[in-house]
C-alpha cells in the first residue's frame, strides 16, 4: 500500500492525535512512569493538535504520513524555542505506530519538515530526544545528527535527561533525497 507524506490538515487531528498517544504509550513504556501514559488521552490531544494546526499554522509545520485515508505518523517542527547558538529550526515531534517503523517513513516525515524549514528561511535544525532512547537516538544519528548538548526536565515526578542532535546544514539531507 502506498504511503503518501504530505501536510496535515485540520481533518487530521483525530489521526494525528491517536498516533501521538498510542506512540507514547509504546515508544515510552518503562521509560516514563505508568501514570503519564495511563493519563494521555485522544481528547486532549486532539484539543492540543486543533490548537496547533489553527493558531501556529503559520509558523508551525505538521506533515503526516498517509495510508490510504489513515494517519500512521506525522512530523512537527518550526523555529528554534530556545537559545542554542548555530540552530535556527527545531524538529520538536516526530511519531509513527510501531508497526509502520523501520519502512523509511521517518526519514520520508523529516524530509517534508527540512524543505518547510528550507523554504522558511532555516539552514539547521535541533532535535530535542530522550537521553535513555536508543531506537530514537539511532534514528538521528543516522540522519547524521551531532550531539550537541543535553538538560534534565521533569515528566510525572520523575527527572529525566534529554540530548540534542543538531545539524548546522540542512540543505544536503534534503539535496540527497532528490
Amino acid at each position: 500500500m502506498t504511503t503518501i507524506v504530505r501536510r496535515a490538515m485540520i481533518e487530521d487531528v483525530p489521526g494525528i492525535a491517536r498516533v501521538h498517544v498510542d506512540t507514547w504509550r509504546t515508544a515510552y513504556a518503562g521509560l516514563v512512569p505508568d501514570e503519564v501514559l495511563t493519563n494521555q488521552s485522544y481528547k486532549q490531544r486532539e484539543d492540543i493538535w486543533q490548537n496547533i494546526l489553527t493558531t501556529y499554522a503559520d509558523t508551525n509545520y505538521v506533515n503526516v504520513a498517509d495510508v490510504a485515508g489513515q494517519i500512521v505518523g506525522f512530523v512537527w517542527g518550526g523555529k528554534l524555542r530556545d537559545e542554542t547558538p548555530g540552530y535556527s529550526g527545531e524538529l520538536y515531534a516526530i511519531y509513527l505506530l510501531q508497526n509502520t517503523q523501520g519502512q523509511g517513513l521517518g526519514r520520508r516525515l523529516v524530509e517534508a519538515l527540512l524543505c518547510d524549514l528550507i523554504e522558511q528561511g532555516h539552514t539547521s535544525m535541533l532535535v530535542w530526544v530522550f537521553r535513555d532512547n536508543p531506537p530514537a537516538r539511532g534514528f538521528y544519528e543516522a540522519l547524521g545528527g551531532q550531539y550537541v548538548s543535553e538538560k534534565t526536565f521533569e515528566l510525572g515526578g520523575k527527572e529525566f535527561v534529554e540530548v540534542s542532535y543538531g545539524w548546522q546544514d540542512i540543505r544536503p539531507l534534503v539535496a540527497k533525497s532528490e
